[in-house]
């Protein structure tokens, strides 16, 4: 006898995502829709769930190995294509954004200077560092896992090279779970957490090895993780930061605003988890089984340095302002009455060159892109 309920909700899947609702723009929503292409009569929404909080969101699904898909309960070989399918269509003609390190400043000239054709020649001769397709993350998604504690443990002892390919080999066989599905899994999330830029960036990478087992390194992973999870960010700004006369904030809280977000989301759990997970990971908040409890935090020079000159990469001159209302700062708990002060802290340590104060024109200006501040933080021995 054919299963007209199912029929229904399949029928309602297609209308709501042909009429551009907003709440099948999910990744649960998308998953389910998807699959019910692949998989017949049959209800998808236990499967798509037990999907998501296996590989933690639904690019890291999309972008596992077809071996892998076919060892997951339920996902047989027609299944499995399609999700490749969707993933090689994606990678190879997904819109392509442009990034900031594909935009390379002209070279300075004096004026009566001409650029030798060997010297240009040259200079495009130089190496650039294999760059992956990154993975975009749509709107404020929800995730599985944080995997952050396990990422600031392992940083310091990546290898010693840009290719994602080689980090991801490193993880795979240093990773401390046993299955080795779930290392591959947990491989993916990191590479793609810390370095979103699509290769293992040297700043990072220096920084782990200088300040291993540092809040400093904590607070610098903790804003790699705000850049590619923006649901952590909002979280942050809807109920910490609210929130910070009491200091404690219940997971139901959370919980809660995660249901109102994501109304018909199966994953709300999982998810409430990892947003608390990340927030202790990075020693942003402490958590016991029912609450967390936060306050604004010291701002290390060194971490500070980091997260500064990647919301502001090019060396010049920036308007406090700009610094007191960034959103990744802010969602740092970093203690915005001491700004300033930390701002004077890389001026005296000579990190950035100069803060003018001058009637109501408050200024900071930079001298180094981040692979230079960090260089100098590692030779100069600017550490705790």
């Amino acid at each position: 006898m054919p299963d007209t309920g199912n029929k229904g909700h399949r029928q309602r899947l297609r209308e709501r995502f042909a009429s551009g609702e907003e709440s099948s723009r999910s990744e649960e929503a998308l998953l389910e829709l998807l699959l019910t292409y692949a998989i017949p009569q049959k209800d998808v929404q236990p499967l798509v769930k037990r999907l998501l909080a296996e590989y933690g969101s639904l690019p890291a699904l999309l972008e596992a190995p077809m071996e892998s898909l076919c060892q997951s309960d339920g996902i047989k070989e027609n299944s499995a294509v399609l999700l490749k399918l969707v993933d090689w269509i994606r990678q190879h003609y997904g819109p392509k954004r442009p990034g900031k390190e594909t935009l390379k400043p002209p070279r300075q000239t004096t004026l009566f200077e001409t650029i030798s054709p060997e010297l240009e020649q040259a200079s495009s001769a130089v190496a650039e560092p294999h760059r992956e397709k990154v993975i975009q993350r749509y709107g404020t998604e929800m995730f599985g896992k944080a995997v952050l504690k396990e990422a600031i443990q392992i940083l310091p002892k990546l290898p010693d090279s840009e290719s994602l390919d080689e980090i991801r080999s490193f993880l795979r066989a240093k990773l401390h779970f046993s299955a080795e599905q779930t290392r591959h899994r947990y491989a993916n999330y990191i590479t793609r957490r810390m370095f979103p830029e699509g290769y293992a960036d040297a700043p990072l990478r220096l920084f782990a090895k200088a300040f291993p087992d540092a809040q400093e390194l904590r607070d610098v992973c903790f804003y790699r993780f705000l850049l590619s999870e923006p649901l952590e960010v909002e979280m942050i700004e809807d109920l910490i930061l609210p929130n910070l006369g009491t200091g404690r904030l219940s997971r139901e809280r959370i919980r809660k605003r995660l249901a109102e977000k994501f109304p018909e989301a199966k994953s709300i759990v999982d998810c409430g988890k990892a947003i608390v997970d990340a927030l202790t990971a990075g020693g942003i908040a402490k958590a016991d089984r029912t609450k967390i409890s936060f306050a604004y935090r010291d701002i290390p020079v060194t971490s500070f340095a980091f997260v500064l000159h990647s919301e502001f990469p090019e060396p010049g001159m920036y308007d406090i302002r700009k610094l007191d209302e960034n959103r990744m700062i802010r969602a740092m708990l970093w203690n915005p009455e001491r700004l300033l002060h930390a701002l004077y802290e890389l001026r005296n340590h000579g990190l950035i060159s100069k803060i003018s104060e001058i009637d109501n024109i408050r200024q900071f200006t930079t001298k180094h892109t981040l692979a230079g501040v960090v260089e100098q933080i590692v030779s100069g021995g600017k550490k705790p």
